[in-house]
């Protein structure tokens, strides 16, 4: 623990007796200095500021010398570093790890998406900030913050605890949303017309590539045109890479037989297509939402869906949003 007496002098004195020494102190004072010299961060990263996180925490800048320990269980964790874009789906589950952490806990925001969503955050999955989910102590800026951001925010959260006068931020909308409403999007015509064949004969015709040797498919995706939705599916030899690529025009059922009997990879790029665009793919091993929560309204790819629409109660509406903005 190094100079005990340099350790402890900002929280009480010492009194020199003889044979002994005595340490005044309050006992909530003692309690913070205990807590805020052994924090034990949560090993919990979520996009491109937890590589910073992870540079902050190598030998490099030795963090154990402030007393940081991770750890992998939230059960022996009393501090969470959200670093990263939250999204709707994640929210559920950074929630989850907050209530199994240990009390006294703290969180800190890293990184312009964590605290705002940042340029993501009017987009329809993301959170514009982890305080509408958990409430937050501490804010480190940046994209990403630096290791030197990282360590001055812990710093600072140290600050908060032993002065005992945290004071985390925390939104929350509980207003009802109403659904997806409709609005006119100006669509374009197709602008290609080669290799499309008939969805009726899709099933014969991926037999007839699988027998010709394109035994990889690379991808399956959609495009959302003015008068239908146009499925393309993109298939490679994996002897030469030569690739072949085949379109379906779908009729307004959105419906389309699934090729996952001829080509097993495509099960979750199925699922991609049906979570994005709704095209409902028949005979689908499992055929439910891959990215998005299960009960979400709506396609996101499609045109005519409305981008900013709320989805509570980790998701606000761009005007809740804003709002809360004008206020700080």
């Amino acid at each position: 623990m190094g100079d005990v007496k340099k350790s402890l002098k900002d929280i009480g004195s010492f009194m020199k007796l003889p044979g002994a020494n005595l340490f005044i102190t309050k006992t909530a004072d003692l309690f913070n200095w205990a807590n805020k010299s052994s924090l034990w961060p949560l090993s919990f990263g979520l996009a491109c500021c937890a590589i910073e996180m992870m540079a902050t925490f190598s030998s490099r800048y030795d963090l154990d010398r402030l007393g940081m320990i991770t750890r992998a269980s939230p059960r022996q964790a009393d501090l969470m570093i959200v670093a990263g874009t939250v999204t709707v789906k994640m929210g559920e589950r950074i929630k989850t790890l907050y209530d199994q952490m240990t009390g006294p806990k703290w969180v800190i925001a890293a990184g312009s998406c964590a605290i705002s969503g940042d340029h993501y955050r009017h987009v329809y999955s993301v959170v514009p900030g982890v305080d509408w989910i958990i409430p937050v102590d501490v804010y480190v800026p940046g994209c990403p913050p630096t290791p030197e951001a990282f360590i001055d925010g812990i710093m600072e959260l140290q600050n908060i605890i032993s002065n005992g006068k945290s004071n985390p931020t925390f939104n929350s909308v509980d207003s009802e949303r109403p659904n997806i409403n409709d609005i006119k999007v100006k669509k374009k015509e197709i602008l290609f017309n080669e290799n499309f064949i008939d969805g009726h004969s899709l099933i014969n015709k991926c037999k007839e590539i699988k027998s010709e040797g394109y035994d990889y498919i690379n991808f399956i995706t959609a495009t959302d045109f003015e008068d239908s939705l146009v499925l393309t599916y993109l298939f490679t030899k994996n002897n030469n890479n030569e690739k072949v690529e085949i379109n379906v025009k779908l009729d307004s059922s959105n419906k389309i037989d699934s090729i996952t009997q001829i080509y097993p990879g495509a099960e979750w790029q199925e699922r991609e297509v049906f979570d994005m665009f709704g095209i409902k793919f028949e005979n689908h091993p499992k055929l439910e939402r891959i990215l998005m929560p299960d009960d979400w309204v709506g396609y996101p790819l499609l045109k005519d869906y409305k981008m900013e629409q709320a989805k509570l109660p980790y998701r606000p509406s761009r005007e809740d949003y804003e709002s809360w903005k004008t206020k700080l």
